[in-house]
């Protein structure tokens, strides 16, 4: 058994990794936790003195991936990091930085739920909150979609400003700073990655036909969308269990606003065909998105095996 793992950093996963690659497997992902080719650890959250602890796992026996994530976040910060195992033997083999993990499964996953529940040919996206997150799923819609014109929208006027001209300088396409009404009514898929903790987008914002990709929600109390809004909507999330305590519908599910029985199920379900997401050219859908450890598992095999075939990263003694 080797004692060494290899540590990969940031700058090694920025400049490697394609986001399209990441889309395919944290959609196989999916679609193994929903055939039951999946397995994961109750994930976990502690708000103490210090900050929130968090830690999440999952192993994917159909890709044979397996990862676990940890960090804490004290105010204004945040740090995690993922360790890669040998899915058989749990032997460690890789450190990665584990918040540009986030950053490329959590976009993935918001262009996953756009590519099953949004309109074919969707062609104007808006972007409500310009971290990490936003970006990644703005690059992830692009390899999904016809996009031709995006809306950005931020309460830090610089991180839009610096949103907007990244944009428009990679893509060419029309990309406005805007506010959150603004992005809400002109969108075609919508996506929200704030930490917000009151209600950002109303539902009479949200015209018919529009897809929500709502991943901005990891713990109880948050809410980005408003609950009239759930309640007009046909959700599907990444896992109903953990969505009804954590999501963006944790709070409507906790005032009765919106019963466990009308959400149609998990993400995978759709994608494997066993549950039907969009009806009509009419539905508003929302995907809500709270993490799951076997998306990090699935990227985080994309880092390690890129890593290992170009000679990335430094190996270490464990």
């Amino acid at each position: 058994m080797s004692d060494k793992i290899l540590v990969i950093k940031r700058e090694d996963i920025d400049a490697r990794i394609q986001i399209g690659d990441c889309i395919a497997l944290v959609e196989q992902a999916f679609a193994a936790w929903a055939e039951g080719q999946a397995e994961m650890p109750t994930k976990y959250h502690y708000q103490g003195d210090f900050g929130m602890w968090f830690f999440m796992g999952g192993n994917i026996g159909s890709l044979g991936a397996m990862a676990v994530k940890l960090g804490c976040a004290p105010p204004e910060r945040t740090s995690c990091q993922v360790i890669y195992y040998d899915h058989v033997t749990a032997q460690p083999l890789a450190l990665m930085e584990g918040l540009w993990v986030t950053a490329l499964r959590t976009g993935a996953a918001a262009a996953v739920g756009a590519k099953h529940l949004a309109r074919p040919g969707s062609r104007t996206v808006g972007i409500i909150g310009c971290g990490r997150v936003g970006w990644h799923s703005l690059m992830a819609l692009h390899e999904c979609f016809p996009v031709e014109r995006v809306y950005v929208a931020d309460v830090n006027p610089d991180a839009q400003r610096m949103f907007v001209a990244r944009a428009k300088e990679r893509y060419g396409f029309p990309v406005i700073g805007s506010s959150v009404e603004e992005a809400a009514r002109a969108a075609d898929i919508l996506v929200t990655a704030t930490p917000a903790r009151e209600p950002l987008v109303k539902a009479e914002w949200v015209r018919a036909g529009t897809h929500v990709s709502a991943m901005g929600a990891d713990s109880p109390g948050k809410q980005e969308l408003e609950s009239q809004l759930h309640q007009k909507a046909r959700i599907v999330c990444d896992s109903v269990a953990q969505c009804v305590q954590w999501g963006d519908i944790n709070n409507s599910v906790r005032a009765g606003l919106l019963r466990e029985e009308q959400i149609v199920g998990d993400i995978g379900e759709v994608i494997i065909g066993r549950k039907k997401g969009r009806m009509s050219e009419e539905d508003i859908t929302i995907f809500d998105a709270t993490g799951m450890g076997i998306q990090d598992a699935a990227v985080a095999k994309l880092i390690y095996e890129t890593a290992t075939r170009e000679g990335l990263g430094t190996w270490a003694e464990l």
